[in-house]
């Protein structure tokens, strides 16, 4: 038979019962201390692991914002990458636009150059066809004025330096002509090599004598020999005081006076200088023949003794010998001048047959 359970109101009546054995303590408070005590683990252990997963949520959520932020902040460069590009898109079509509008407006310019160059280099033929002709003619005419000049200083003035000079500057004015120019040049060089015979320079010879008629009066005389002078007797009462006088004082002269000159040197030197009037006026005979003359007279006065005498006497020969050289033949310029007017007419038969 199975026993029946007990109820309150059973363990109630016994407890009541006096005498009774104290009845043993209920197991429900234990119990109930078991299911708090469980309860209590359990709500620890719940609320444990609801803050554990609040944690796990809350670091989830943290994570999910970085990587929120970073993808905000990662679209944020990209949108400004976006941006750039789009600039330097614009840019780069500005650049190229630009870039073609520099090349057509440079390609017109150097278009337009080009047609202005061509036109300057039609312009410059042209000129240099006209000035081509207007040189030669140019040339023709220095030539013309150099030989003319040349002709000058020999005929007037005897100046074949100078007009040896003028003969090379026309033959190098006629050099660019070319080979037409070659018998007036030929004729030229044969004019040059005439003169190159014995020339005489007429001014520095001028010069020479000039120098020379100044300084012969007070070169060194040939002293006179005094002993008979000496000896002679003193006549007159002005002779007698003066060798009476001069026996105890001495009188020296420092200069002598013009009077006391020697008048055969200043007669020479005369001569010096008509010979310098006659040397320039081109009569060169008459030139050495007073020369020979101012050398004589010279020679018989001054002291062989001194140098400067001597020097006086050998610049007085020098300048005879050179005087006394033969002229050079006279350099005739006909057949330069025939060339160049040949050349000249050939030049103008051209033109003619040109036009």
């Amino acid at each position: 038979m199975m026993e029946q359970p007990s109820t309150p109101d059973t363990d109630t009546a016994t407890a009541a019962s006096p005498g009774a054995e104290k009845p043993p303590r209920p197991r429900g408070g234990g119990l109930a201390l078991l299911v708090a005590l469980l309860a209590l683990a359990g709500t620890g252990g719940a609320g444990f692991y609801a803050w554990q997963q609040h944690q796990t949520l809350a670091a989830r959520i943290a994570d999910l914002e970085r990587g929120m932020n970073e993808q905000l902040a990662q679209r944020a460069s990209l949108d400004a990458l976006g941006l750039l590009r789009k600039e330097l898109d614009s840019l780069r079509q500005s650049l190229e636009a630009q870039q073609q509008s520099l090349t057509q407006d440079t390609t017109q310019r150097l278009d337009a150059l080009r047609a202005e160059l061509a036109t300057q280099q039609q312009a410059l033929d042209a000129l240099r066809a006209l000035t081509g002709r207007d040189e030669r003619l140019w040339r023709l005419g220095e030539i013309e004025r150099l030989l003319t000049a040349a002709q000058t200083r020999l005929r007037l003035l005897d100046d074949t330096a100078t007009a040896r000079l003028l003969l090379q500057e026309a033959d190098r004015t006629a050099a660019p002509l070319g080979g037409e120019a070659l018998p007036l040049r030929e004729a030229m060089q044969q004019v040059t090599s005439g003169l190159n015979g014995a020339h005489l320079d007429r001014e520095g010879l001028a010069l020479r004598l000039t120098q020379l008629a100044e300084t012969l009066p007070e070169l060194p005389r040939i002293k006179p020999s005094t002993e008979h002078v000496e000896n002679a007797p003193a006549e007159g009462w002005w002779p007698r005081v003066k060798a009476w006088v001069g026996g105890w004082l001495h009188i020296e002269r420092k200069t002598a006076p013009a009077a006391e000159r020697d008048q055969a040197l200043l007669e020479a030197a005369n001569k010096l200088l008509q010979a310098r009037r006659a040397l320039l006026a081109r009569d060169t005979p008459q030139a050495l023949e007073l020369v020979r003359q101012a050398a004589e007279a010279a020679s018989a006065r001054l002291d062989g003794h001194d140098t400067r005498a001597l020097g006086a006497l050998d610049e007085l020969a020098d300048i005879t010998t050179e005087l006394a050289r033969p002229t050079p033949t006279m350099v005739d310029l006909t057949p330069a001048f025939t060339a160049l007017r040949a050349l000249r007419a050939a030049g103008e038969t051209a033109t003619l047959q040109g036009n």
